[in-house]
């Protein structure tokens, strides 16, 4: 590996001297400057990245903690993120919890020992103890797609409430009256806000409650598969099912297609998010799309506009979803 004493002994001059030009020092001459990059680029020199960010107080990136890396909801916030932090000139430390909360704490902990400047989490649950530790440290950090109680921490997200409702009442519109649903885990504020508008606009329509048709899960196919089987399962079941999210209503497509309910024809199927796979010709999802790109470019805009001292003021920001009506969703076949 290249160092600075190999390029101060080919150019001529002292290690400090090649420092301060590959640093910009108004203390050396311009011709010194550029002799010394010029002979750093020809040796192949990299600069220490990490040994500059100790002395600097600064590592250059961010680190961005996701729940699942698999979910394309996920992977859009991820873009929006990488946007905004390579425009900066800044790089994301991405990691991946798998829904596993000690994951989370592992992470934090490992990305603020890279000395990362600021952390972007989508993967904290309503009453994350990590967060209180973290909000106590010098580290800036911001929420996206995500709340919790336990600290009064900067965030992005989409009105979920207003999300629900729009998925419920189109079923409603469409004439359905046996409407199920499957939420995510139950320790996620942004599922236990759907589930609350679910049963809200099955109330203020004078439509019941069943116990067997609604419950939570995670947000994963295979926890729609499997709650999608117990809801279609004899003697009873709903005419349609909203999923907390659009990786939950994959599962019940699949599974209700294996069980012979075809979809819409037999069961209307909403979901939530409006992932790539939901327009899919063979899927047309039905779905209230958020804008996660747009979410991770405005946590990172703050989160760096805090890292050059520009923003003091916590973020709290709420988008609006919208409904996205495709082929999964009819009338019922049969009056309920």
């Amino acid at each position: 590996m290249v160092t600075i004493k190999d390029i101060a002994r080919e150019v001529g001059v002292s290690p400090s001297t090649v420092s301060r030009a590959l640093s910009d020092s108004p203390l050396i001459s311009e011709k010194t400057r550029q002799n010394v990059k010029e002979v750093a680029q020809r040796l192949g020199y990299e600069r220490n990245e990490l040994a500059r960010g100790l002395v600097k107080g600064s590592s250059g990136a961010v680190g961005l903690v996701v729940a699942d890396i698999t979910n394309p909801f996920f992977s859009d916030i991820a873009q929006g993120v990488g946007e905004v932090a390579h425009r900066f000139g800044y790089g994301v430390m991405l990691c991946d919890t798998a829904g596993k909360a000690n994951r989370e704490s592992d992470y934090i902990r490992l990305l603020r020992r890279k000395r990362v400047d600021g952390l972007i989490l989508t993967s904290a649950t309503i009453n994350d103890p990590y967060l209180r530790d973290l909000a106590k440290t010098r580290t800036p950090f911001i929420l996206v797609s995500r709340l919790c109680r336990s600290v009064d921490a900067p965030y992005v997200v989409v009105d979920d409430r207003v999300g629900a409702r729009l998925a419920v009442e189109h079923l409603i519109n469409l004439g359905h009256q046996h409407i199920g649903f499957i939420g995510g885990p139950a320790d996620v504020q942004s599922s236990r806000d759907r589930m609350v508008a679910y049963r809200e606009v099955l109330q203020e329509h004078g439509l019941a409650e069943k116990e067997k048709w609604m419950g939570f899960s995670d947000f994963t196919q295979a926890a729609g598969r499997k709650v999608g089987r117990q809801m279609l399962s004899p003697p009873e079941r709903p005419s349609a099912i909203f999923a907390a999210n659009d990786m939950i209503a994959l599962g019940v497509l699949e599974v209700a297609e294996e069980m012979g309910f075809p979809i819409p024809d037999d069961l209307s199927l909403v979901g939530y998010n409006d992932i790539s796979y939901a327009s899919l010709p063979r899927i047309q999802l039905t779905t209230v799309a958020q804008p996660t790109f747009e979410m991770g470019k405005i946590a990172t805009e703050w989160l760096l506009s805090v890292l050059s001292k520009e923003e003091i003021l916590p973020l709290y920001r709420i988008l609006e979803p919208h409904l996205v009506v495709r082929s999964t969703t009819t009338c019922p076949c049969v009056d309920d």
